[in-house]
């Protein structure tokens, strides 16, 4: 649904002018709300996983039992209905995962959460998100089913559901405005299950990256226009590059703006603007390597000087 969507707002692209763009975008909200409605706000339906295990670090024993780990996870992630809508695309996603320690059935892991999309009139895709989660402990054991339960705490299902709803929250985002929040308030269901438990991850905690941090700053309204953003940078911006590149481009630099206004009036520990430029920056450079105006770099350095020096490389670099 979300690429007819595309398709419909794009072949307007090229026929109207600025001022439809408004228009269109609210008639997209139409089209994607009425093919929800057989299945309520229930998103989402099928995801398309990459999953990677590596337990060098564990003993013999444990690495026979985590032989099946990584296919039991994929069958888990791949094979459920994560809601009702009938998507032509699955959605893709990566969980590369390192097994830290093991003691009998019990593991602690660090996890690369990644995510991606289709750009539109082009054959490449843009990452979407990219989270590293140091602190997920779990118990796994080999041949029982990882089974799906929003209304009871596992600590391995529920990690796996958790990353899955943010995931595919951000992949709404991008196409419509704010409407991945049902799927965030599912995620955040499963992080109020994680909170009661003792197990790190799901405490908040200052200075380090939680799970509770993540999906509270999602759904606090404070955090809204960087969401917005991630529908203008994306739908708005790298989605419209193939009919309208000057619209295109002034769209992708006023989601930057937006971003970097908010960086200036939240708490500079946040979780959202420091993920977005973790998982844009070298296809921000990227974008503009060709742009006219290269003093363009210095202003992402200013918005972004975490990634300064990939900037000024790609200021320096020949056109």
């Amino acid at each position: 649904m979300r690429i007819e969507a595309l398709r419909h707002h794009q072949q307007f692209h090229t026929q109207e002018d600025t001022s439809m763009h408004g228009t269109l975008s609210r008639l997209c909200q139409i089209l994607i709300f009425l093919q929800c409605l057989s299945g309520g706000w229930s998103f989402a339906q099928e995801v398309d996983c990459t999953v990677q295990v590596n337990y060098e670090a564990v003993g013999a024993s444990n690495k026979e039992i985590l032989r099946t780990f990584a296919s039991d996870v994929k069958d888990y992630v791949n094979s459920y209905k994560w809601g009702g809508d009938n998507l032509n695309e699955r959605i893709k996603c990566t969980l590369n995962i390192f097994i830290q320690s093991g003691s009998g059935d019990n593991y602690t892991a660090q996890v690369f959460v990644g995510s991606q999309r289709k750009i539109f009139g082009s054959d490449k895709s843009t990452a979407v998100t990219r989270f590293f989660d140091e602190s997920w402990e779990f118990t796994y054991i080999q041949n029982r089913p990882i089974s799906h339960n929003l209304y009871t705490f596992n600590d391995l299902a529920s990690f796996l559901d958790f990353y899955i709803y943010i995931i595919l929250g951000y992949d709404y985002d991008t196409y419509d405005k704010l409407s991945g929040t049902p799927l965030f308030q599912k995620a955040a269901d499963v992080a109020n299950l994680g909170r009661s438990s003792s197990q790190k991850g799901w405490q908040r905690t200052t200075g380090n990256y939680n799970r509770q941090q993540l999906i509270d700053e999602i759904l606090n309204p404070k955090y809204e226009p960087m969401r917005v953003a991630q529908y203008t940078y994306h739908f708005a911006g790298l989605d419209s590059l193939s009919t309208s590149p000057e619209r295109g481009f002034a769209n992708i630099l006023s989601a930057l703006e937006s971003v970097g206004k908010l960086k200036k009036e939240v708490d500079p520990r946040n979780v959202l603007i420091k993920s977005f430029f973790d998982t844009k920056y070298l296809e921000i450079a990227d974008l503009f390597s060709n742009y006219p105006d290269r003093s363009i770099y210095a202003k992402f350095g200013v918005l972004d000087p975490s990634h300064q020096i990939t900037y000024e490389e790609y200021r320096n670099k020949k056109k």
